[in-house]
């Protein structure tokens, strides 16, 4: 064991270098920044509109809904969500021929 005399400037905080993204980190963020971008444009637009989300090559429904609706929950506006066929329909109003949803319980 040994012993020394300290200097303050050894306990100072030092800048971190950051790390560089990862591929898919770089493609989840420009996806996340493409999906703000679309729930923008549906808030500022006409009632009426409804936006088609398409699946590239690669991309799974799940995930991509699962996402969708995550941005949903943080968005300020009120945007409904509907999904047919393997697309995804965004709009402030509702969205035609959804059925509902489940059935209310019964007590």
């Amino acid at each position: 064991m040994k012993f020394r005399d300290a200097k303050p400037e050894e306990l100072a905080l030092r800048s971190r270098r950051l790390r560089a993204l990862t591929p898919r980190q770089l493609a989840i963020q420009k996806r996340d920044n493409a999906i703000q971008k679309l729930l923008n444009e549906i808030a500022v637009g006409p009632m009426s509109a409804i936006k088609k989300v398409e699946l590239e090559e690669g991309e799974k429904l799940a995930t991509i809904r699962l996402v969708i609706a995550r941005h949903l929950k943080a968005h300020p506006a009120q945007i409904q969500m509907g999904v047919r066929s393997g697309s995804i329909y965004l709009s402030r109003t509702k969205i035609p021929g959804g059925g509902g949803g489940r059935p209310p319980k019964k007590a």
